[in-house]
C-alpha cells in the first residue's frame, strides 16, 4: 500500500540500519551458559554490560534519596532543565578542560536531547544544507551515515588517513569534493575512535583543527567514549581543549550517558557548543526530542553521586580485562587486531577466512558467522574499512561470554 504514501513517506519504508537490525533480530534468543547455551552472542552493538549491577545499585540508591518536585513531572525547557544542564556542565568541565582551565562550561553551552544520534543530527542540520559534505576519518562509526544523512541529507565522505590524521589526506579529499561541485562544511570524527579504539594524539587532533581553520570549516568531535580509555598508557584530550580560544565557537562536542555510564536505554545525550546562535537553533529543534523530566532529575543526582567515579573506574578496569581476553582469543585463531586503547570494541582482520578479497565475500563470511555460529560481529564495509575482511567486535561483556564467542569463532574453518 505504499502508493498511498508521500514521496518522503516512501523513502522511510525501508529496513533498519544493519547494526540495529542485527541487534533486534536476536534480542529474544540471547546466549546464556545455563538457560540458553546455543543462543546468539551479540557483539555487534556498542553497549557495555560490565557494570550493570553497580550502575543499577547506584541508580536505586540515588532514586531512594531523590526528592521529586512538581517540575519533575511536568514540562520543562525542551533542551534540558537548568539543573540538568548545570550538572552536565560541571561534570564535563572536568573531563574536557579540568578545573583550573581558563574556559568554563556553562548551562547555555549545553543542549540536551534524546541521545547522541539526535545531537549529531541537530548539528548537521544547523551547520549544513542538504547536499553539503562532512569529511570523516575512516574507518568510522557506521551510524554517522544515518545520523547526518537520513533526515538532514548531509553527505558523509570517508577519508582514509590512519590514526595520524595528516592534513594532506583531508586537503586531497576537500579538493576532490570541490572538483565534484560539492561544498564541504565540516569534519566529524569520534574521539576515541569507533570502531578501532584508537586514542588520537594531540598532534593528530591539531592536524584536524589546523586544516579546518585554514579552510573555514566546523569540527564535530564525538566524545561519547571519553571515559572508557582503558589503556593506562593512553592519554586522551578533548578537541575543545586543543582548539584556540578564537576558534572554539567552531568546535562542537557530542556525548551521552549511553556508553561511559552503561545507560544506553536512557536515550539521553547532548551537544556542547560555544556558538550561541547554533545553541539557540538546536534549542528550537529539541521541541521534537526532549528528554523526560524525570530522567533528567535522576541523571542530575547521578552526576553528583560520590560513588560515580568508582563505578567509572571499575568499568575501565573490567573493560581492559575483557579487551585483552578478546584480543588473545582472536589472535589465537589467526585474526590480527589493531591495538585498542579505548571504547568497547576491537577491529580484527578476518581476511584469511575470505574466499576472495572482495567485499561481497566479506558479507558471505558475515552470514556464516551470524547465521551458523550465532555470533553477531559487524563487517568492515559498514565502517568504510580500507579493505575487505575487517570486523568490529564489541567485547564489553562477562568474560564467559567473550570466551564462548572466541570458541565459536575458532570453528570457522571446521
Amino acid at each position: 500500500m505504499i502508493e498511498f504514501l508521500s514521496e518522503r513517506g516512501r523513502a522511510n519504508v525501508k529496513d533498519m540500519p544493519p547494526l540495529v537490525q542485527a541487534h533486534f533480530s536476536t534480542l529474544n534468543d540471547m546466549y546464556d551458559p545455563i538457560q540458553n547455551p546455543t543462543g546468539h552472542i551479540n557483539m555487534g552493538t556498542a553497549e557495555t554490560r560490565l557494570v550493570d549491577r553497580e550502575v543499577i545499585d547506584l541508580l536505586e540508591k540515588t532514586q531512594a534519596h531523590m526528592k521529586l518536585v512538581p517540575k519533575n513531572i511536568h514540562y520543562d525547557l525542551f533542551h534540558g532543565a537548568d539543573e540538568f544542564r548545570t550538572a552536565i556542565a560541571n561534570y564535563w568541565q572536568n573531563i574536557i578542560f579540568g578545573k583550573d582551565y581558563g574556559v568554563c562550561l556553562k548551562p547555555e553551552n549545553i543542549v540536551a536531547c534524546t541521545g547522541c544520534t539526535v545531537a549529531l543530527e541537530m548539528l548537521a542540520t544547523m551547520l549544513c544544507d542538504p547536499g553539503d559534505v562532512v569529511l570523516i576519518p575512516a574507518p568510522f562509526y557506521s551510524g554517522f551515515v544515518d545520523d547526518i544523512n537520513a533526515r538532514a541529507e548531509v553527505i558523509p565522505v570517508g577519508v582514509q588517513c590512519g590514526s595520524d590524521l595528516p592534513k594532506s589526506a583531508f586537503e586531497a579529499a576537500l579538493a576532490e569534493q570541490r572538483r565534484m561541485g560539492r561544498r564541504v562544511r565540516a569534519v566529524l570524527f569520534s574521539s576515541p575512535n569507533n570502531p578501532v579504539g584508537t586514542v588520537y594524539s594531540e598532534e593528530a587532533i591539531k592536524n584536524i583543527i589546523e586544516f579546518c581553520m585554514e579552510n573555514d570549516l566546523d569540527i564535530i568531535s564525538d566524545e561519547i567514549y571519553a571515559q572508557t580509555v582503558h589503556d593506562p598508557g593512553a592519554k586522551w584530550v578533548s578537541t575543545l581543549k586543543l582548539a584556540p580560544k578564537e576558534y572554539m565557537h567552531r568546535v562542537h562536542v557530542t556525548s551521552s550517558f549511553a556508553k561511559d555510564f552503561a545507560l544506553s536505554g536512557f536515550r539521553t545525550g547532548f551537544a556542547i557548543t560555544f556558538n550561541p546562535d547554533l545553541a539557540k537553533g538546536m534549542q528550537t529543534i529539541t521541541y521534537f526530542s526532549a528528554v523526560s523530566t524525570h530522567t533528567q532529575a535522576l541523571l542530575t543526582e547521578l552526576l553528583k553521586a560520590p560513588e560515580l567515579p568508582a563505578v567509572i573506574q571499575t568499568s575501565r578496569e573490567r573493560m581492559h580485562v575483557a579487551y585483552k581476553l578478546m584480543e588473545k582469543g582472536l589472535n589465537d585463531i589467526g585474526v590480527k587486531t589493531i591495538p585498542a586503547q579505548a571504547g568497547i570494541f576491537i577491529f580484527g582482520d578476518f581476511s584469511p577466512y575470505l574466499e576472495a578479497q572482495e567485499f561481497v565475500k566479506e558479507h558471505t563470511l558475515w552470514e556464516k558467522i551470524f547465521g551458523t555460529l550465532k555470533v553477531n560481529i559487524s563487517p568492515g564495509h559498514l565502517f568504510d574499512a580500507p579493505a575487505p575482511g575487517w570486523f568490529r567486535a564489541c567485547y564489553a561483556q562477562d568474560p564467559a561470554v567473550v570466551q564462548e564467542a572466541c570458541r565459536r569463532l575458532g570453528t570457522l574453518n571446521k
